[in-house]
């Protein structure tokens, strides 16, 4: 994945950024103008082929949140490695969302082109751990395949936007909790207000964290999906 392709900027890049805002703030208002002019002074010879610390930062900061969305928000909703995510549940008989004669066309193209095997569906209920496994390996043969696909890509982004905005809620809260209550004691009250409702809004959609992804990844798996089936086809 490159760089600055568009999942990396809307997905990752931009959902930090909205994060961070807040703690930059408050940082800013909390530590004296003095200091920052002498750590730039300070670290001047740190840039290096114009990269300058701040962007520096921004990719660590990247790099922590979207490893938060993946390892804490992503597997608190759908199980370690994301086993209970759409893509494998629609390949088990027991996982729902889709017709089982769905399913049974998903799973004979995939068996077609990969040499992946599937449970039965009484061997899913004998060993319902093996045959999600097999569901997973064969997701991620499918997500090879398709790569971003024509509108895979668009509801990957919106998944990924969102888990990793969650992911923020860490430092959005110091910075906007603080902001608030800086501006509240310095009597500027449309400002308190505006960096409280930064914080309700997070909040909001931690609470609601599983709702949210279950809905955007339910989404995405069933455009990934009828991509995969109908990609020969000339329909999509």
């Amino acid at each position: 994945m490159k760089p600055w392709d568009e999942y990396e900027i809307k997905a990752r890049y931009i959902p930090t950024f909205l994060s961070v805002v807040p703690l930059v703030q408050l940082l800013l208002l909390i530590i004296d103008k003095t200091f920052w002019l002498e750590l730039i002074s300070n670290i001047s010879w740190m840039l290096i082929a114009n990269v300058s610390l701040s962007f520096i930062i921004m990719l660590s900061l990247v790099q922590i949140q979207c490893s938060l969305g993946k390892g804490w928000i992503e597997e608190s909703v759908f199980g370690k490695g994301g086993e209970r995510f759409p893509t494998t549940n629609m390949l088990l008989y027991a996982g729902g969302l889709i017709s089982n004669e769905g399913k049974e066309r998903i799973r004979q193209k995939i068996s077609n082109l990969s040499g992946c095997t599937f449970s039965s569906q009484l061997e899913e209920k004998k060993d319902p751990a093996n045959a999600r496994l097999q569901a997973r390996e064969a997701s991620g043969f499918v997500r090879a395949l398709v790569g971003q696909g024509r509108m895979t890509i668009q509801y990957n982004i919106r998944y990924g936007f969102f888990r990793n905005l969650i992911a923020g809620i860490i430092w959005s809260s110091i910075g906007s909790i603080g902001c608030s209550v800086f501006y509240a004691i310095n009597g500027n009250l449309k400002l308190a207000i505006s960096f409280t409702i930064y914080f309700i809004i997070y909040l909001m959609m931690f609470i609601f964290k599983r709702t949210i992804l279950e809905n955007l990844a339910f989404l995405y798996a069933d455009t990934l999906y009828n991509e995969f089936l109908y990609q020969n086809k000339g329909v999509n």
